[in-house]
Order: structure tokens, then C-alpha cells, then sequence
């Protein structure tokens, strides 16, 4: 059973608040009042100005340095990443410190989307990522994932979840997004996409959808350089922003837009989405009508950083339509986009007025995370290690059923042999992949195989001398079981895949990651994958490898272009 007292996904809607039922009424013009209020009370514009930031701070605690800054800026927003996260206890009073040094207390917020992008791993529930999710195709289980991992954030004194990933996945060359997306079906992410929200907003956690317009046919990560899309808006109506529409009329509490250049939007290929009013302010506010947050993505990303002073970069956001603006590393840049911030709303009233309207905003989002849910209202009740294993169950795929046996039996293959590549370069890893016998892969193996296993492991990047050591070594024992993590764009795993095709009968590939590695292999090679590599996705992929459960994963992507 999934969860004890479960009420269903449809049944659940109906307590579901929409943010907009907490949402100011649309701002326009200049503001009425003759400063700003939060919380009721009237602020000095040195106050006001940071209420639009949203910083990242180093360390566990809140050493002299941060304190100084939390002072400075007063920040609207704090994010938090792994840096900044060590257990549940000390997240718990991190939180606490920073709400009760900062006034009005800030909204903290994390980026907890589950599967390839997490950034607390010990004392919550890992669920698989959102490609699992869409390979599952159950609202009920992106709901219930939401609801529940909304609810151990918020015990956590979090009050901002920046997911889902609603990005439509039509490139198979997309380092940035991959298996953070839901799929290659707009209608589909669309749907998933809500329902997952809902969750969110159920437990009184705000949702945030990123990455707008859309980034699922980007070729280049904006952590990296800033990436261009060259679709006409046409096709960028009817697959990549529908599903921000869908989530904006369902009344998602925040929408959070990317560095990603689209000509085809507002005629100019040059500056990114963040800086153009046309793609974010005129389309989210004029065209639907959305009065949530308008959150930018972090502003010392590469795509921006490399071309624009932090100053400048923040002043064109705002310019565009933002009311909340990330810099989530360095303190100086913190400062200097503070301080061209606060210089612009000295000199300009159209500056002040655009303040006082997103300040209405915030006002309206912080009133959202600290209400607290109506005592009669009906909330699903989930065992939360039960609901991972289940999408991770359900999301397992068999991508091409070839020659390699499926699933494997002991009473055929005495000896199984194990190629395992090195993970430890990933982020947050949980607890059981240091490379020895002890590693989740081949202890989950063992438990449903009674036959022989062996095992070797390799680095991520092999070199040609440690591909041949691999490649022979597996060719001398029983069924080989080749495990791949981001092989599409690594020589070493490619040349790895063609040597153990040369020396070992009919191997079978389980993909760890991203589901197009599946374009290496030929169409009568056997490849399996469950679309991440967290706990309960190997463990789901080792009861399928050997017969101990079924594959009803369904693939939510085409593999080829």
C-alpha cells in the first residue's frame, strides 16, 4: 500500500487554495501609498529595496560576515543549498536564526525537485525525478510526491519550493534540464506539472514553475554561457509555454524565467529572456493575466555574469517584469545589485513605483506561507518511503527488449558480472555508493540473484587503457550488466560500450541517468533504465533485472531526434 487513509488526487483538488485567492489585485501605475508596507507597518526605502532580493548565504550558521550582510540588504528571500544544510536539526534553526534576524522575516526558499536536483539528501525523503514521474503517468503520485515533500520542507521552517521543472524536453542534446523534465508531451508536463504544484500548495508550501519561457530545446546550459532557441512563437505557444499557462490559470504561487535568448518572441536575439519585457511582463502579466511572483534565475549564472555587471543585470530585470531577483553566491555581487537597485529607486519614481507593486506581491506570497491550513481540511495521509518506492517502481522502463535476457535467471546464468561507473563525483549522493562490495548496486543485486556476482567499477571518464582493462576483464565471466551514467556526451563510456560489445555475448545496458544514452545502443541490444540513479531507483531496476517485479514505466521522451 502507498499510503494509509489515502484520499485521491481529484478528491484532494477541492482543499487546494489557489494563491491567487491571496494575491493583490493587479498593480498598475504608480503606487498610492507614500512608502511601501510590509507587514502592515510603513517602510524606509533602504529597507524596502532588498525586499526584492533573494540571497544565498555560506555556511551552516550565521558567522559575522553574514550577519553584516543580512543587516545591509535585508533580504526578502534566503535560498538555501547543500552548502548550507548538514541535518534537520541544524536546517531547523538555521531557518529560525535567519527569520528571527531579519525583519519582516524572510521567505527561505530551496530548490528541492527531486531525482538529479536536491539539496538536502539526510533526515527527507529522495524521491525519483520528475522524468520518473512522467514515466509512472500518474497525477495521483506527482501530487502525493509534492504534498510530501512540501510538508518535510516545511518542517524544516521552509516556505518555498523552486519546482516543478515544467520544461518541455524537445531536444535530446539538453544538458541543463534532461531527466528534470516530466517529458516530451506538453499536455502531459502540463498535467504532472499542476498536479505536483497542488501538492506543494496543499502543505502550505509556495510553488515556484521554472524555467520560462521554456528551456526544453536548449542546446547550451546557462550555468555555462547564455543558450539561444530559435523557434518561432508559434511553437513556442503550443509546446513550451503551455504548460506555464496551465499552472499560472491553476494559480501557482510563483513563476521563475531563464537566461535563454528566443528571437522568435521578441524579435531581438541578442539579450536574454530575463532582460525582455516583451517575453516576461508583457506576456505573464498583459497577456495572462498572472499576479503572482515573477522570480528571475540566478543572476551570476554564466549566461548573464559573463556579459553584464551584476548593477546593471539587476536593473534590466526589474526593467522586464521581475519582482524577485536571485544572486545565491557572493556577497559582493549581493551588495553592488543592492546598491544600483537602491540608487534607481532614489532617482526614479517609476523605479519606486514598480517596488511598491512587487512589495503588494511579496506581501501577498508571505501572507500565503504563514497560513496555516484549515483544521477540517482533508490531507492525504503517505507513507512517505512507501510513495518513493512506488514511482520508482512504476517509472522503470524497458527501452528496447533485445537479446540480452530479460530478466535475468539464475537457473539459465549462474554468474552475473557487474560494470559500475564511479558516482561519487555526483552531487548529494545518499549513503551506500563508496566503491566496494557494500555499494547499493551490488548489494541490491546480490539480494535478488542467488547466482555468482562479480563486479569492477570504472571512473565516469575512462581512459583508453582503463576501457581495455574493463572490456576484458568482463569478457572472462558470466551475463554482463553494464551500467551507464551520461554516456551520450563521453568518449570514454562510448568507447567502453563498443569494447564490452566485442567481448561479451548479448550484455545488457541499465542507464542510471539520462534516457537518450539509449541513442549508443543498437535496436537489439537490451537497455533498461528507472531515470536516475537515487536509492529506490536501483533498487526498483535490480527487482526488474531479475524478475522480482514487473516494468510498467511507459518512456515519456522520443530517444531520437
Amino acid at each position: 500500500m502507498l499510503c494509509h487513509g489515502r484520499i485521491h488526487y481529484s478528491d484532494a483538488m477541492q482543499f487546494v487554495p489557489p494563491c491567487n485567492a491571496y494575491s493583490p489585485v493587479r498593480a498598475t501605475g504608480r503606487s498610492p501609498l507614500p512608502r511601501p508596507y510590509v507587514c502592515g507597518k510603513p517602510m524606509v526605502l533602504k529597507e524596502t529595496v532588498g525586499q526584492q532580493l533573494m540571497i544565498g548565504i555560506s555556511g551552516t550558521g550565521i558567522d559575522s560576515e553574514t550577519e553584516k550582510q543580512l543587516r545591509d540588504i535585508n533580504p526578502g528571500f534566503i535560498i538555501l543549498f547543500a552548502r548550507n544544510m548538514a541535518s534537520a536539526g541544524q536546517v531547523q534553526e538555521l531557518t529560525a536564526r535567519l527569520k528571527q534576524r531579519v525583519s519582516p522575516p524572510p521567505l527561505i526558499a530551496v530548490d528541492q525537485e527531486g531525482g538529479r536536483v536536491i539539496r538536502f539528501a539526510k533526515d527527507v525523503t529522495v524521491f525519483p525525478g520528475n522524468m520518473a514521474l512522467g514515466a509512472a503517468g500518474s497525477v495521483e503520485l506527482a501530487f502525493n510526491q509534492g504534498f510530501t515533500s512540501a510538508l518535510q520542507l516545511k518542517a524544516l521552517g521552509i516556505d518555498i519550493n523552486l519546482a516543478p521543472v515544467v520544461d518541455v524536453l524537445t531536444s535530446t542534446d539538453n544538458p541543463a534540464i534532461t531527466t528534470r523534465s516530466f517529458g516530451d508531451n506538453p499536455e502531459k508536463v502540463a498535467e504532472l506539472a499542476r498536479a505536483f504544484a497542488r501538492g506543494t500548495r496543499m502543505a502550505g508550501v509556495a510553488a515556484v514553475a521554472k524555467h520560462f519561457p521554456g528551456m526544453g530545446a536548449a542546446r547550451l546550459d546557462p550555468h555555462l554561457d547564455l543558450p539561444a532557441v530559435t523557434l518561432a512563437e508559434d511553437a513556442f505557444e503550443a509546446v513550451h509555454r503551455l504548460p506555464f499557462r496551465t499552472v499560472m490559470a491553476d494559480g501557482i504561487n510563483g513563476i521563475m524565467s531563464t537566461h535563454l535568448c528566443c528571437p522568435g518572441l521578441d524579435g531581438d536575439g541578442t539579450i536574454p529572456a530575463t532582460f525582455s519585457a516583451a517575453i516576461v511582463a508583457d506576456y505573464i502579466r498583459e497577456q495572462c493575466g498572472y499576479e503572482g511572483l515573477i522570480f528571475s534565475d540566478d543572476l551570476e549564472m554564466g549566461a548573464i555574469a559573463r556579459h553584464h555587471p551584476i548593477g546593471d543585470a539587476c536593473l534590466r530585470a526589474l526593467g522586464a517584469g521581475h519582482d524577485v531577483l536571485l544572486i545565491c553566491q557572493e556577497y559582493g555581487r549581493q551588495k553592488a545589485g543592492f546598491q544600483a537597485m537602491f540608487d534607481a529607486c532614489e532617482r526614479s519614481a517609476d523605479a519606486r513605483a514598480r517596488l511598491a507593486a512587487s512589495i503588494r506581491r511579496i506581501e501577498a506570497l508571505r501572507q500565503f506561507c504563514a497560513t496555516p491550513p484549515p483544521a477540517d481540511r482533508q490531507r492525504p495521509a503517505i507513507v512517505p518511503g512507501e510513495l518513493a518506492e512506488t514511482i520508482a517502481r512504476e517509472a522503470v522502463t524497458v527501452i528496447t527488449a533485445g537479446k540480452g535476457p530479460l530478466p535475468v535467471d539464475a537457473a539459465d546464468t549462474g554468474e552475473i558480472h557487474l560494470v559500475i561507473p564511479d558516482l561519487a563525483s555526483m552531487p548529494l549522493l545518499e549513503d551506500g555508493y563508496e566503491l566496494s562490495e557494500r555499494h547499493l548496486i551490488i548489494s541490491a543485486c546480490r539480494e535478488y540473484f542467488p547466482g555468482r556476482c562479480t563486479f569492477q567499477f570504472f571512473p565516469l571518464h575512462p581512459r583508453p587503457d582503463e576501457v581495455e582493462r574493463i572490456a576484458a576483464a568482463a569478457g572472462e565471466h558470466g551475463q554482463c550488466i553494464v551500467f551507464l551514467s551520461g554516456a551520450l556526451g563521453n568518449r570514454g563510456q562510448q568507447d567502453l560500450i563498443a569494447h564490452i560489445r566485442e567481448r561479451c555475448r548479448h550484455p545488457l545496458f541499465v542507464l542510471l541517468d539520462n534516457p537518450f544514452d539509449h541513442r549508443l545502443l543498437s535496436p537489439d541490444e537490451t537497455c533498461v533504465t528507472a531515470y536516475g540513479s537515487r536509492k529506490v531507483q536501483i533498487r526498483a531496476l535490480a527487482k526488474v533485472l531479475f524478475g522480482k517485479a514487473s516494468a510498467p514505466g511507459q518512456l515519456p521522451v522520443r530517444t531520437h531526434s
